[in-house]
C-alpha cells in the first residue's frame, strides 16, 4: 500500500514543472570560454569598461570589449609578460572602492555582480599584464593614432583567427 501511494506520487511529481531560476546568462562564447551578463554587468559596475556616451546600447559595447579582452589575455598568456607588482593592483582596487564612495557601497557592489574581492584584483591583474604586453609588441609610439590602428589591426585578426558566438542580441 505504502509503495504504490509512492508510486502515485512520484508519477504526480514527474508531471509538474517547476519555475526554472536564470543563475546567469551566457552572452558569448570565445574560444570556448563564456562571458555572461554577470561579467558584462560587473565591468560596466566597477568602470572596467565604459561605453562611450550616447552608446546605444551599453552592454553590447562591454560585451565586444570582454570579447577583445578575452582574445588579447590568449595572447598575453602564450608570451608571458612580467607580473604586475602586487601593490599596483590593490592601489587600482582601493580606487575603485573610493570611487563607490564606501566600503560598504563596495561591498554592495561586489555582491550584486557576483564577483569577489579576489576575481577583481585578478581581473585587474590580467589588464596590467595586457598593458605591459601591448606596450612590449607596440611600443609606446608618441603618435598615438598609429599605435591605435596597429592595435586595432591585430585585435581584428585575433577575431578572424578565433571561434567567437555572440549569443546576445544588440538593441
Amino acid at each position: 500500500m505504502v509503495k504504490s501511494i509512492l508510486s502515485i506520487a512520484l508519477v504526480l511529481l514527474a508531471g509538474v514543472r517547476l519555475p526554472a531560476e536564470v543563475i546567469d546568462r551566457i552572452m558569448a562564447v570565445v574560444g570556448g570560454q563564456p562571458v555572461t551578463l554577470s561579467d558584462v554587468n560587473a565591468a560596466l559596475q566597477f568602470h572596467l569598461v565604459d561605453p562611450p556616451p550616447g552608446a546605444p546600447d551599453r552592454l553590447a559595447y562591454a560585451l565586444d570589449r570582454l570579447i577583445e579582452r578575452n582574445l588579447m589575455l590568449g595572447e598575453v598568456d602564450r608570451f608571458q609578460p612580467p607580473e604586475p607588482a602586487p601593490v599596483e593592483i590593490t592601489l587600482r582596487v582601493d580606487d575603485l572602492e573610493r570611487r563607490a564612495g564606501s566600503s560598504v557601497t563596495f561591498a554592495r557592489a561586489l555582491a550584486v555582480t557576483g564577483i569577489t574581492r579576489e576575481q577583481l584584483r585578478r581581473f585587474i591583474r590580467d589588464d596590467l599584464r595586457m598593458a605591459t604586453y601591448l606596450n612590449q609588441r607596440f611600443g609606446t609610439n608618441p603618435n598615438l593614432a598609429d599605435r591605435t590602428a596597429a592595435i586595432a589591426a591585430w585585435i581584428a585578426e585575433l577575431r578572424r583567427r578565433a571561434e567567437i558566438t555572440v549569443l546576445y542580441q544588440a538593441k
